[in-house]
Protein backbone atom coordinates (compact mmCIF):
# COMPACT_ATOMS: atom_id res chain seq x y z
CA UNK A 1 0.00 0.00 0.00
CA UNK A 2 3.06 2.40 0.83
CA UNK A 3 4.92 1.80 -2.14
CA UNK A 4 1.34 1.92 -4.64
CA UNK A 5 0.70 6.09 -2.34
CA UNK A 6 4.82 6.68 -3.45
CA UNK A 7 4.06 5.72 -6.75
CA UNK A 8 1.05 7.97 -7.29
CA UNK A 9 3.12 10.78 -5.56
CA UNK A 10 6.10 10.40 -7.86
CA UNK A 11 3.28 10.52 -10.56
CA UNK A 12 1.75 13.46 -9.43
CA UNK A 13 5.34 15.23 -8.75
CA UNK A 14 6.07 14.52 -12.64
CA UNK A 15 3.17 16.22 -13.85
CA UNK A 16 3.36 18.98 -11.94
CA UNK A 17 7.58 19.99 -13.28
CA UNK A 18 6.47 18.77 -16.54
CA UNK A 19 3.81 21.67 -16.25
CA UNK A 20 6.25 24.06 -15.01
CA UNK A 21 9.00 23.36 -17.34
CA UNK A 22 7.14 25.07 -20.06
CA UNK A 23 6.04 27.96 -18.34
CA UNK A 24 9.32 28.89 -17.33
CA UNK A 25 10.88 28.75 -20.86
CA UNK A 26 7.90 30.94 -21.72
CA UNK A 27 9.21 33.50 -19.20
CA UNK A 28 12.76 32.83 -20.31
CA UNK A 29 11.60 34.28 -23.86
CA UNK A 30 9.69 36.97 -22.66
CA UNK A 31 11.02 40.19 -23.20
CA UNK A 32 10.92 42.87 -20.07
CA UNK A 33 11.80 46.10 -21.37
CA UNK A 34 14.46 47.95 -19.37
CA UNK A 35 15.21 51.71 -20.94
CA UNK A 36 13.94 53.85 -23.81
CA UNK A 37 15.42 55.79 -26.43
CA UNK A 38 13.49 58.12 -28.69
CA UNK A 39 14.72 59.78 -32.07
CA UNK A 40 12.77 60.98 -35.11
CA UNK A 41 15.72 62.29 -37.20
CA UNK A 42 18.00 61.08 -39.55
CA UNK A 43 20.97 62.95 -39.30
CA UNK A 44 23.91 60.74 -39.88
CA UNK A 45 25.78 62.07 -36.44
CA UNK A 46 22.79 61.48 -34.10
CA UNK A 47 21.77 58.14 -35.52
CA UNK A 48 25.68 57.08 -34.65
CA UNK A 49 25.50 58.63 -31.20
CA UNK A 50 22.05 56.22 -30.97
CA UNK A 51 23.54 53.12 -31.88
CA UNK A 52 26.29 53.98 -29.54
CA UNK A 53 23.61 54.45 -26.51
CA UNK A 54 22.11 51.22 -27.39
CA UNK A 55 21.98 48.83 -24.78
CA UNK A 56 20.10 45.29 -23.53
CA UNK A 57 16.76 45.51 -23.06
CA UNK A 58 16.05 49.18 -24.52
CA UNK A 59 12.86 49.75 -26.81
CA UNK A 60 14.63 52.40 -29.48
CA UNK A 61 11.75 54.32 -31.51
CA UNK A 62 12.96 55.66 -34.88
CA UNK A 63 11.21 57.29 -38.24
CA UNK A 64 12.43 55.43 -40.97
CA UNK A 65 11.05 58.04 -43.05
CA UNK A 66 14.49 59.63 -44.52
CA UNK A 67 16.59 56.53 -43.10
CA UNK A 68 18.14 54.80 -45.84
CA UNK A 69 17.81 50.82 -45.70
CA UNK A 70 22.00 50.93 -44.79
CA UNK A 71 20.94 53.12 -41.76
CA UNK A 72 17.90 50.84 -40.86
CA UNK A 73 20.02 47.65 -41.18
CA UNK A 74 23.11 49.24 -39.40
CA UNK A 75 20.61 50.38 -36.37
CA UNK A 76 18.87 46.95 -36.13
CA UNK A 77 21.79 44.71 -35.99
CA UNK A 78 23.05 46.59 -32.96
CA UNK A 79 19.87 46.41 -31.64
CA UNK A 80 19.80 42.64 -32.06
CA UNK A 81 22.82 42.21 -30.93
CA UNK A 82 22.61 43.68 -27.37
CA UNK A 83 18.79 42.19 -26.76
CA UNK A 84 16.89 45.50 -27.69
CA UNK A 85 13.81 46.55 -29.72
CA UNK A 86 13.78 48.69 -32.30
CA UNK A 87 10.53 50.14 -33.22
CA UNK A 88 9.40 52.15 -36.29
CA UNK A 89 6.98 55.38 -35.50
CA UNK A 90 3.38 55.12 -37.10
CA UNK A 91 0.51 57.66 -36.55
CA UNK A 92 -2.69 56.43 -35.85
CA UNK A 93 -4.94 59.27 -34.91
CA UNK A 94 -3.46 61.69 -37.07
CA UNK A 95 -2.33 62.11 -40.67
CA UNK A 96 1.26 64.20 -41.03
CA UNK A 97 2.44 65.61 -43.53
CA UNK A 98 5.21 63.03 -43.92
CA UNK A 99 2.28 60.71 -45.14
CA UNK A 100 -0.16 63.24 -46.59
CA UNK A 101 1.21 61.99 -50.53
CA UNK A 102 0.68 59.18 -49.54
CA UNK A 103 -2.89 58.63 -48.26
CA UNK A 104 -3.48 60.50 -50.92
CA UNK A 105 -2.79 58.30 -53.67
CA UNK A 106 -4.09 55.37 -51.40
CA UNK A 107 -7.65 56.75 -51.39
CA UNK A 108 -7.00 57.96 -55.33
CA UNK A 109 -6.59 54.04 -55.91
CA UNK A 110 -8.90 52.85 -53.22
CA UNK A 111 -11.55 55.01 -52.94
CA UNK A 112 -11.86 57.87 -55.13
CA UNK A 113 -15.30 58.62 -54.20
CA UNK A 114 -13.59 59.92 -50.83
CA UNK A 115 -11.61 63.11 -49.82
CA UNK A 116 -9.71 64.06 -47.60
CA UNK A 117 -11.98 66.13 -46.14
CA UNK A 118 -14.43 63.50 -45.52
CA UNK A 119 -12.36 61.36 -43.18
CA UNK A 120 -10.77 64.30 -41.23
CA UNK A 121 -12.14 66.35 -37.79
CA UNK A 122 -9.95 69.20 -37.49
CA UNK A 123 -6.54 70.44 -37.87
CA UNK A 124 -3.14 70.05 -35.60
CA UNK A 125 -1.78 73.42 -36.16
CA UNK A 126 1.17 72.67 -33.93
CA UNK A 127 2.60 70.22 -36.35
CA UNK A 128 0.61 71.15 -39.00
CA UNK A 129 -1.35 67.29 -39.24
CA UNK A 130 -5.05 66.10 -39.34
CA UNK A 131 -6.68 64.57 -36.80
CA UNK A 132 -8.51 61.32 -38.22
CA UNK A 133 -11.64 59.67 -37.68
CA UNK A 134 -10.57 56.06 -37.13
CA UNK A 135 -13.95 54.74 -37.53
CA UNK A 136 -13.38 54.95 -41.18
CA UNK A 137 -12.81 52.07 -43.58
CA UNK A 138 -10.63 54.05 -45.69
CA UNK A 139 -8.08 55.25 -43.10
CA UNK A 140 -7.82 52.13 -41.34
CA UNK A 141 -7.05 49.99 -44.42
CA UNK A 142 -4.54 52.63 -45.20
CA UNK A 143 -2.83 52.11 -41.52
CA UNK A 144 -3.05 47.87 -42.11
CA UNK A 145 -1.06 48.73 -45.49
CA UNK A 146 1.29 50.88 -44.00
CA UNK A 147 2.26 48.43 -41.20
CA UNK A 148 2.60 45.71 -43.36
CA UNK A 149 5.03 47.76 -45.68
CA UNK A 150 7.12 48.50 -42.20
CA UNK A 151 7.37 45.04 -41.17
CA UNK A 152 9.05 44.12 -44.49
CA UNK A 153 11.87 46.40 -42.68
CA UNK A 154 14.01 44.77 -40.21
CA UNK A 155 12.17 45.83 -36.95
CA UNK A 156 10.88 44.75 -33.93
CA UNK A 157 7.37 46.79 -34.05
CA UNK A 158 5.81 49.87 -33.84
CA UNK A 159 4.98 52.96 -31.90
CA UNK A 160 1.95 53.91 -32.30
CA UNK A 161 1.09 57.92 -31.89
CA UNK A 162 -1.57 60.28 -31.72
CA UNK A 163 -4.12 57.33 -30.01
CA UNK A 164 -5.23 60.56 -27.74
CA UNK A 165 -7.29 61.99 -30.67
CA UNK A 166 -9.52 59.71 -29.33
CA UNK A 167 -10.26 62.20 -26.05
CA UNK A 168 -11.57 64.62 -29.05
CA UNK A 169 -13.97 61.45 -29.89
CA UNK A 170 -15.07 61.49 -26.72
CA UNK A 171 -15.68 64.93 -25.68
CA UNK A 172 -16.58 66.08 -29.20
CA UNK A 173 -20.10 67.77 -28.96
CA UNK A 174 -20.84 68.12 -32.31
CA UNK A 175 -21.43 64.01 -32.31
CA UNK A 176 -24.11 62.92 -30.46
CA UNK A 177 -23.30 60.06 -28.18
CA UNK A 178 -23.70 56.86 -29.66
CA UNK A 179 -21.56 58.46 -32.64
CA UNK A 180 -18.94 58.91 -30.10
CA UNK A 181 -18.96 55.44 -28.78
CA UNK A 182 -18.46 54.41 -32.84
CA UNK A 183 -14.86 55.85 -33.31
CA UNK A 184 -14.01 55.22 -29.63
CA UNK A 185 -14.77 51.82 -29.85
CA UNK A 186 -12.32 52.07 -33.59
CA UNK A 187 -9.44 53.23 -31.80
CA UNK A 188 -9.15 50.29 -29.38
CA UNK A 189 -10.02 47.92 -32.35
CA UNK A 190 -7.58 49.28 -34.41
CA UNK A 191 -4.72 49.01 -31.98
CA UNK A 192 -5.85 45.55 -31.30
CA UNK A 193 -5.61 45.02 -35.23
CA UNK A 194 -2.32 46.07 -35.55
CA UNK A 195 -1.01 43.87 -32.88
CA UNK A 196 -2.80 41.07 -34.88
CA UNK A 197 -0.93 41.52 -37.86
CA UNK A 198 2.49 40.17 -36.09
CA UNK A 199 1.56 39.02 -32.71
CA UNK A 200 5.30 38.74 -31.98
CA UNK A 201 6.12 42.43 -32.71
CA UNK A 202 6.43 44.65 -29.79
CA UNK A 203 3.73 47.55 -29.72
CA UNK A 204 4.19 51.03 -27.83
CA UNK A 205 1.01 52.75 -28.00
CA UNK A 206 1.53 56.52 -26.71
CA UNK A 207 -0.71 58.31 -24.62
CA UNK A 208 -4.39 57.56 -24.85
CA UNK A 209 -5.23 57.36 -21.10
CA UNK A 210 -8.60 57.27 -21.42
CA UNK A 211 -8.35 53.55 -22.86
CA UNK A 212 -5.82 51.85 -20.49
CA UNK A 213 -9.04 50.89 -18.30
CA UNK A 214 -11.87 48.53 -17.98
CA UNK A 215 -13.88 50.69 -19.68
CA UNK A 216 -14.64 54.38 -21.31
CA UNK A 217 -16.64 56.71 -20.31
CA UNK A 218 -18.34 58.52 -23.46
CA UNK A 219 -20.16 61.69 -22.96
CA UNK A 220 -20.80 65.09 -20.92
CA UNK A 221 -23.05 65.65 -17.84
CA UNK A 222 -24.34 61.85 -18.80
CA UNK A 223 -23.31 59.44 -21.15
CA UNK A 224 -22.21 55.43 -21.70
CA UNK A 225 -19.36 53.12 -20.43
CA UNK A 226 -17.49 51.35 -23.15
CA UNK A 227 -15.05 48.38 -22.70
CA UNK A 228 -11.44 49.81 -22.86
CA UNK A 229 -8.14 48.24 -23.61
CA UNK A 230 -8.12 47.27 -19.83
CA UNK A 231 -4.12 46.91 -19.83
CA UNK A 232 -4.64 45.41 -16.11
CA UNK A 233 -5.57 42.08 -17.72
CA UNK A 234 -3.96 39.67 -19.92
CA UNK A 235 -4.95 39.85 -23.89
CA UNK A 236 -3.10 38.44 -26.88
CA UNK A 237 -3.46 41.79 -29.08
CA UNK A 238 -3.78 44.52 -26.16
CA UNK A 239 0.09 46.74 -26.65
CA UNK A 240 3.08 45.72 -24.84
CA UNK A 241 3.73 49.05 -23.87
CA UNK A 242 1.93 52.35 -22.94
CA UNK A 243 3.79 55.69 -22.73
CA UNK A 244 3.06 58.27 -20.52
CA UNK A 245 4.35 61.40 -22.21
CA UNK A 246 4.82 64.64 -20.45
CA UNK A 247 4.46 63.03 -17.22
CA UNK A 248 4.21 64.36 -14.26
CA UNK A 249 3.28 67.99 -16.24
CA UNK A 250 -0.37 68.19 -14.49
CA UNK A 251 -1.94 68.01 -11.37
CA UNK A 252 -5.79 66.98 -10.88
CA UNK A 253 -8.08 63.73 -9.67
CA UNK A 254 -8.26 63.01 -13.36
CA UNK A 255 -4.59 62.18 -13.85
CA UNK A 256 -3.61 61.05 -10.34
CA UNK A 257 -6.26 58.21 -10.72
CA UNK A 258 -4.73 57.48 -14.20
CA UNK A 259 -1.17 57.42 -12.69
CA UNK A 260 -2.48 55.30 -9.84
CA UNK A 261 -4.04 52.78 -12.90
CA UNK A 262 -0.56 52.95 -14.40
CA UNK A 263 1.26 51.72 -11.27
CA UNK A 264 -1.04 48.48 -10.96
CA UNK A 265 -0.76 48.07 -15.26
CA UNK A 266 3.15 48.01 -14.69
CA UNK A 267 2.57 45.52 -11.12
CA UNK A 268 0.66 43.00 -13.30
CA UNK A 269 3.37 43.15 -15.81
CA UNK A 270 1.11 42.74 -18.97
CA UNK A 271 2.43 46.14 -20.60
CA UNK A 272 5.23 47.87 -19.44
CA UNK A 273 4.53 51.52 -18.71
CA UNK A 274 7.38 54.05 -20.03
CA UNK A 275 7.49 57.98 -19.45
CA UNK A 276 9.14 61.09 -21.58
CA UNK A 277 9.36 63.96 -19.78
CA UNK A 278 10.11 67.49 -21.03
CA UNK A 279 12.16 70.65 -19.96
CA UNK A 280 10.09 72.83 -21.46
CA UNK A 281 6.88 71.77 -19.06
CA UNK A 282 6.50 72.09 -15.49
CA UNK A 283 8.06 68.89 -14.80
CA UNK A 284 11.64 68.78 -12.89
CA UNK A 285 13.96 66.81 -14.44
CA UNK A 286 15.34 64.58 -10.75
CA UNK A 287 11.73 64.42 -9.35
CA UNK A 288 10.30 63.07 -13.20
CA UNK A 289 13.15 60.07 -12.97
CA UNK A 290 12.53 59.77 -8.66
CA UNK A 291 8.82 59.42 -9.28
CA UNK A 292 9.38 57.06 -12.84
CA UNK A 293 11.58 54.84 -10.94
CA UNK A 294 9.49 54.57 -7.45
CA UNK A 295 6.31 53.36 -9.57
CA UNK A 296 8.75 51.26 -11.42
CA UNK A 297 7.80 53.31 -14.83
CA UNK A 298 10.73 53.60 -17.66
CA UNK A 299 11.72 56.83 -17.98
CA UNK A 300 13.32 59.15 -20.59
CA UNK A 301 13.90 62.59 -21.05
CA UNK A 302 14.05 65.67 -23.49
CA UNK A 303 14.04 69.21 -23.96
CA UNK A 304 10.69 69.68 -25.90
CA UNK A 305 7.84 67.38 -28.24
CA UNK A 306 9.22 69.59 -30.91
CA UNK A 307 12.84 68.89 -31.36
CA UNK A 308 12.43 64.88 -31.15
CA UNK A 309 13.65 64.86 -34.81
CA UNK A 310 16.76 67.40 -34.00
CA UNK A 311 18.15 65.36 -30.53
CA UNK A 312 17.88 61.94 -28.45
CA UNK A 313 15.78 61.40 -25.25
CA UNK A 314 18.36 61.16 -22.28
CA UNK A 315 18.15 58.55 -19.65
CA UNK A 316 18.64 58.93 -16.28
Amino acid sequence: MKLRTLQLLLFVLCLIISTIQPLSAMEQKRFIPAGFQLYYGSDPQVLDQLQQRIQPGQVIVIELRGLSPAQIQKLADRAHQEKAKLIAYLSVGELGQIEYQNFQQYLQQHAPQISLADLTLSKNETFQSWQMDVSQPAWRDFLIQRVKQIYQQPVDGLFLDTVDTVDFYITNQAWKIPRRVQSVKAMVALIREVKAVSPEKFILQNRGLNLIGNSVFVGDATGVFVPGLNLQQVHPHNPDGLLWESAYMHAGDWIESKEREMIQIQKQGFTSVFTLGYTDTNAERNQFFQKSRAAGFIPAWGSSTTRLHLELTESE
